[in-house]
């Protein structure tokens, strides 16, 4: 017969051992190498048999038909799809947690190599035939020792992968094996702290091979399962009668393996399959199960079966819950094992401490109380609850209650709890870890916080940590409380927290205190009753940085604090003792800066102190600010941004003054003359010279504007001394910002103790040394050439734009001629320079250069110069041949061409013709019209005309303006010259 080839007579044997109660002979509680008191192992049946009484489910499936079958699929796929994804998260916790660097073994007759056994075995005659299949592979077991954990990994991974051959080539009987000989490796307990992970990597095994034999009936019942689960509507009667025959064969040959360990678990890894067959009472099934765990004699190994048991009976969805009652209760049953003479006696001779050992239980005790909880039974959840308070070393399972029931049924019975932990000694769990559990189950459910009647929990718990002197565990309960002390404690006990937690560790904390105290520095300021000002305005907090440990740990916690007070602190900081303080904190966080820090790292604290600097407003107190930035810069010496965001700070506080003082008085005088002061002395700190230089133009300007001369005369000679420093590969940077500066200097006054021009001159001089230095003509004609034009602003009667209560140069020199005609020989200067240039650049044949300096000159004078004068215009003639001489005009001048182009658009052509024509009609009047002022005059009509190589007489020119000039005005606007070209 296919899958385990049992014969009819095996069938009835099987039976009729387990009806009779004569099933094979039980290692029974000799699972773990040694008897039970309560068991004699060849007198008595097995505590499964026992149980059975010849009422068993697999008796009860020969008179199946009379019965009728009943929906076994009550919940949803998704339910049984929750079971699942939780276990994988409490698997791989598990795995991560519970390694060891001691040498395993592992006995299997799957694996190649390995030292071989010699199993001898006494076998009734009874069972002889039927597990003699089972016996054959019990020849070949061998020991494989000395590995490590990942050796050992691997080696259940190849069992793995045996039995997905053995199942893929139809070797069910080897499949069956495999899997007994895995569940017999969790006999084995040693060493302590891996069983739990041998418990999750042999599970994984036992499910594949339940999966396997489940979906392998599925499919000879014709049975289409749905993400491997039966369909919602399936019913037992469904299914073939071979396909229940095959189940029936799986169940009697599971129900004939000897060891009790064995066939508990491999039954329970193919519980679902009895889905197939009609009339079965899962429950029923489960508590039988749990019943037959009590014969497992250690109790490491039962409860890890119990908790495989919960997680069978858990992803079948029963809506009876009875057997997850009966589970536990079991579970209490034998919990005093755990503190039995024999458990101690065996912890001495492998040298393990009790606490190690029983947190051991916690993954297996954790499903357990998880899927208890899951029930939703609270009356039955507060049955358990209390009957933990009649064992004698409860602290285990309050570690699980605690951490698995809901929070709603745990709050109100946490001051019971905290009042019996407080008071009774514990052993292998301390109250220390159960307090702070019970903090952390607190301090995490904010809104049912309430029910833990906090008053009288914090009268019960704040004596029990003062009278702790060991600091580690001080500090443990505090960090764990701490949340839920800040929710319902006021701000002065808060501060009396933080003080006590400094008299414990002054002077300094050690470094595996960091951890905790970095934590409870994230609930001061994390809690939604956050008091800011309380927080930062006394020594508390400050005392609370003393202590960490010099490096970067304070400053992450400095770090900490500033950007969650910077988060929600949106109000103006204005507190004297309050900036102090977050001063000092922003000051630890630069301290740690070095040579070796990374850009981002200086970054981040760059802009953490910069929105703290933003912040500080002392309102009309300029003298605090100024005294604040001053603090500031000494706080961030190393901060380039941070400084440059000083200066532009003290000169917006040094502009705020004027806009409000309107005319300085002698106070605000020397006040803004301070801000200037401390603009001049804190640039130079800056690294980048093209940063010091717009701090220092900026600075310059603002000091002029608060008619403060001789600071913006420092800041200019700063400003002109860094020319020489710039990177030449920002020229189109350098010529914006030295046009700016070139406007500034027309409002400038000169120095009395200076020649005239002397910053202009020096500026030039600057200039020309640095674009010799990098070849860099381009950049100096063009700086020339707005020199030139500030020079021609210069000699003008009365300049263009001034500053108030500034007497610029044409103030200065009213009356005196030598003014205009230096500044008018330093231009003449200027453009000699340029025309020798212009003709070096000619005599190396650079044409494309001499175009586009003689174009850059025929536009100076064009903008500038006095085109009335003959020598002016022909001069600007000649410069725009020159430009035309080669072809190497710049494109920009391409509007050349399109005069000489332009004729008026058809009239017959609609459109874009017209659209065209309009165009050309708008560019050829912004070539005539010069000045750009919305006229033509005579002069700008002369000069458009030579241009374009069309000569007129003054006759004709003056015959010209008299036709277009409609309103007799002297001048063309773009109306009359639009009617002219049309």
């Amino acid at each position: 017969m296919e899958e385990t080839s049992l014969t009819e007579e095996d069938n009835r044997r099987a039976r009729e051992a387990l009806v009779n109660g004569s099933a094979p002979a039980s290692a029974g509680a000799q699972v773990d190498g040694r008897e039970s008191p309560d068991v004699r192992r060849e007198q008595e049946p097995d505590p499964l048999s026992r149980a059975l009484e010849g009422s068993d489910p697999l008796s009860q499936f020969v008179s199946k038909d009379e019965v009728e079958g009943a929906d076994i699929h009550p919940t949803t796929i998704n339910q049984k799809g929750n079971a699942a994804q939780e276990w994988l998260k409490h698997r791989t916790t598990i795995l991560s947690k519970f390694t060891t660097s001691e040498k395993l073994s592992i006995k299997s007759s799957f694996l190649q190599g390995g030292e071989k056994l010699i199993v001898k075995q006494e076998i009734n005659d009874k069972i002889k035939h039927r597990l003699q299949q089972l016996d054959e592979f019990e020849e070949h077991v061998s020991e494989h020792k000395g590995l490590s954990r990942d050796d050992y990994v691997s080696r259940i991974t190849q069992i793995s992968h045996e039995l997905h051959q053995a199942w893929a080539l139809d070797q069910r009987v080897k499949a069956l094996k495999i899997v007994i000989q895995c569940s017999k490796l969790l006999l084995e307990t040693h060493p302590f702290a891996f069983y739990p992970s041998k418990f999750a990597l042999i599970t994984d095994i036992l499910d594949k091979f339940g999966r396997m034999v489940f979906e392998r009936i599925a499919e000879k019942g014709e049975i289409r399962l749905v993400d491997h689960q039966l369909p919602k509507y399936f019913k037992p009667e469904h299914v073939s009668e071979s396909a229940r025959e095959t189940c029936r064969n799986w169940m009697y040959k599971i129900a004939s393996v000897r060891e009790l360990l064995p066939r508990i678990y491999v039954e329970m890894a193919v519980l679902k399959s009895y889905s197939f067959l009609e009339n079965t009472d899962f429950s029923a099934t489960l508590i039988r199960l749990s019943r037959a765990i009590r014969g497992v004699g250690n109790p490491l190994v039962a409860a890890y079966a119990r908790a495989y048991l919960m997680r069978v009976g858990r992803e079948i969805s029963m809506q009876d819950h009875t057997f997850v009652v009966e589970n536990v209760r079991d579970l209490y049953l034998s919990y005093n094992q755990l503190y039995s003479s024999s458990v101690r006696s065996e912890l001495t001779i492998f040298r393990t401490d009790l606490a190690i050992y029983l947190s051991l239980f916690a993954p297996a005790y954790d499903w357990i109380f998880q899927t208890l909880a899951h029930t939703g039974q609270y009356d039955e959840l507060d049955g358990i609850w209390r009957q933990s308070f009649n064992q004698t070393e409860p602290g285990l399972l309050w570690l699980s209650l605690l951490s698995q029931f809901p929070s709603d049924f745990v709050l109100p019975k946490c001051l019971e709890l905290a009042l019996h932990i407080t008071t009774t000694p514990s052993t292998g769990v301390s109250s220390q870890q159960l307090m702070v559990l019970m903090g952390q189950v607190l301090s995490g459910n904010l809104a049912s916080s309430c029910d833990s009647h906090p008053g009288k929990m914090l009268n019960v718990i704040w004596p029990y940590f003062s009278r702790k002197e060991d600091a580690d565990s001080y500090l443990e309960c505090i960090d764990a409380w701490m949340p839920y002390l800040l929710r319902h404690w006021r701000v002065k006990e808060v501060h009396r927290i933080i003080n006590d937690i400094v008299q414990h560790f002054r002077p300094k904390a050690q470094a595996h205190h960091v951890t905790n105290l970095t934590s409870i520095v994230h609930a001061l300021v994390r809690t939604d009753q956050v008091d800011y000002q309380s927080l930062f305005t006394t020594d508390s907090l400050m005392g609370l940085l003393d202590i960490y440990p010099e490096g970067h740990s304070r400053a992450d916690a400095a770090k900490v604090l500033l950007q969650q007070f910077l988060i929600d602190y949106d109000r103006p900081l204005n507190h004297p003792l309050m900036v102090d303080h977050l001063l000092s904190i922003a000051r630890i966080l630069h301290d740690t800066l070095n040579a070796t820090s990374v850009e981002d790292e200086k970054r981040q604290i760059s802009e953490l102190a910069i929105a703290l600097i933003d912040r500080v407003d002392f309102g009309r107190d300029f003298q605090q600010m100024l005294s604040f930035y001053g603090d500031a810069r000494a706080a961030f010496t190393n901060l380039d941004p941070v400084l440059a965001h000083l200066v532009q700070a003290i000169n917006r506080l040094s502009s705020r003054t004027r806009q409000l003082i309107q005319e300085h008085n002698e106070r605000t005088g020397h006040f803004v003359r301070a801000c200037g002061a401390f603009a001049y002395i804190t640039i130079p700190a800056i690294t980048c010279p093209m940063i010091r230089f717009r701090l220092y133009l900026l600075s310059s300007q603002v000091a002029l504007a608060n008619e403060c001369l001789g600071q913006a005369d420092a800041c200019l000679e700063g400003a002109i001394s860094l020319v020489t420093e710039f990177s030449p590969v920002e020229e189109q940077w350098i010529v914006s910002n030295l046009s700016n500066l070139l406007s500034t200097l027309l409002v400038q006054p000169d120095t009395p103790e200076q020649n005239r021009l002397h910053h202009l001159r020096r500026l030039l001089r600057n200039v020309r040394t640095f674009s010799i230095n990098h070849a860099l003509d381009r950049l100096r004609s063009t700086i020339y050439i707005q020199a030139i034009r500030l020079l021609s602003a210069y000699v003008q009667s009365d300049y263009i734009y001034h500053i108030a209560n500034v007497e610029s140069n044409d103030r200065l020199y009213l009356g005196d001629d030598g003014f205009p005609l230096e500044a008018s020989d330093y231009c003449s200067q200027l453009l000699t320079e340029l025309f020798n240039d212009l003709n070096q650049l000619g005599n190396e044949s650079q044409y494309r250069k001499q175009a586009g300096l003689s174009l850059d000159l025929f536009s100076l004078l064009i903008e500038s110069a006095d085109l009335a004068e003959p020598s002016l215009s022909q001069l600007a003639t000649k410069l725009f041949h020159l430009a035309r001489k080669h072809n190497q005009w710049d494109a920009d001048y391409a509007w050349v061409k399109r005069i000489q182009a332009l004729r008026p658009a058809p009239s017959d052509q609609p459109g874009n013709a017209d659209e065209e024509a309009g165009l050309d009609l708008v560019a050829a009047f912004r070539v005539f019209d010069r000045d750009k002022n919305g006229f033509i005059t005579k002069d700008e009509l002369r000069l458009a005309m030579e241009l374009i190589d069309e000569s007129m007489t003054e006759a004709g020119l003056s015959e010209l303006i008299k036709v277009a000039d409609v309103d007799k005005d002297g001048r063309i606007n773009y109306e009359e010259f639009a009617k002219m070209l049309s």
